[in-house]
């Protein structure tokens, strides 16, 4: 079984995609990440694996990672390492790299379509790169969480159970907060 939790943007990544936070931003990040501590206090002891985007690396390299760009999901992902989880490597560095300098080249010229394709095959890769990881590494009988920027979907092997576990979707509290944007200007 893998929880699949649509993680909350941080603060850099809204910033970087809206350019300005709402005034509500750590009100809803923190109602957000207590919804999913408390479904997933039912299951401490329980997690074999732990998936994070993003992070490249295994076990403590993970954890140092993780707490300098997700704060609030690392208290979780931590508490779940604490009892007994392993925090597995979920990414390929290179893969990740390359994503970012194509996100990047888009941003500076969004009419690029090259750069466009170029990121969106790129990032097809990487999801698939990270459901090979999870299918490599969770056995059968063993429970997973998976954190994962929103509107990132991975194909998973049919045999595993997926369960969303949000208070409310991220991506449309995003898209909310563009559409107030635009309305007050």
């Amino acid at each position: 079984m893998l929880l699949h939790v649509p993680r909350m943007y941080t603060r850099e990544e809204f910033k970087s995609l809206v350019g300005v936070l709402p005034e509500d931003f750590g009100p809803r990040t923190l109602e957000f990440w207590d919804y999913v501590e408390d479904k997933l206090k039912a299951f401490l002891g329980k997690v074999h694996r732990v998936y994070r985007d993003e992070i490249c690396q295994g076990g403590e390299e993970a954890l140092a990672s993780l707490s300098a760009i997700d704060p609030d999901g690392f208290l979780i992902v931590k508490k779940l390492v604490k009892n007994g989880a392993t925090f597995e490597a979920t990414e390929d560095r290179m893969l990740v790299a390359e994503s970012t300098s194509w996100g990047e080249a888009i941003k500076n010229n969004p009419l690029d379509t090259v750069s466009l394709e170029m990121y969106q095959e790129t990032n097809r890769e990487r999801n698939n790169y990270v459901s090979r990881r999870i299918a490599e590494s969770l056995r059968d009988e063993e429970t997973g969480v998976l954190f994962m920027k929103p509107g990132r979907t991975i194909n998973l092997n049919t045999n595993i159970k997926i369960i969303k576990v949000c208070r409310f979707d991220p991506s449309d509290y995003l898209r909310s907060w563009e559409v107030q944007l635009k309305a007050k200007s």
